[in-house]
């Protein structure tokens, strides 16, 4: 007997066409790339990195020096903004898995 409300029935995936299996991957690496690149001119405020700001003066010991200069060193390399850094991401990844997806085309060919 097989009910109408049966999990059996009601989650069984749909047929996906050859046609759905080439294109849907090329389709989502588009869209992450426009994600990225919808991101990383915004820079929203949420993103913003805070400033390294020295507590209380000058360190005491040797290791607060060594901290310290790590963190100076640190601040120089790290982005203002992670909303650049997160969309440049998204747009390399995104052409990474189009790239792959042309490259599996081309080979299975």
């Amino acid at each position: 007997m097989t009910l109408p409300f049966s999990p059996e029935r009601r989650f069984r995936p749909k047929s996906i066409s050859v046609r759905d299996d080439r294109v849907l991957p090329m389709l989502a690496g588009l869209g992450i790339m426009a994600t990225g690149a919808l991101l990383s001119p915004k820079q929203p405020s949420v993103l913003d990195l805070p400033s390294p700001v020295a507590k209380g003066g000058a360190p005491s010991n040797r290791a607060g020096a060594a901290a310290a200069r790590v963190r100076d060193g640190a601040s120089t390399a790290a982005p203002g903004n992670l909303g650049s850094s997160i969309g440049r991401s998204l747009m390399i990844g995104g052409a990474a898995m189009m790239i792959a997806r042309v490259l599996d085309e081309v080979i299975s060919d």
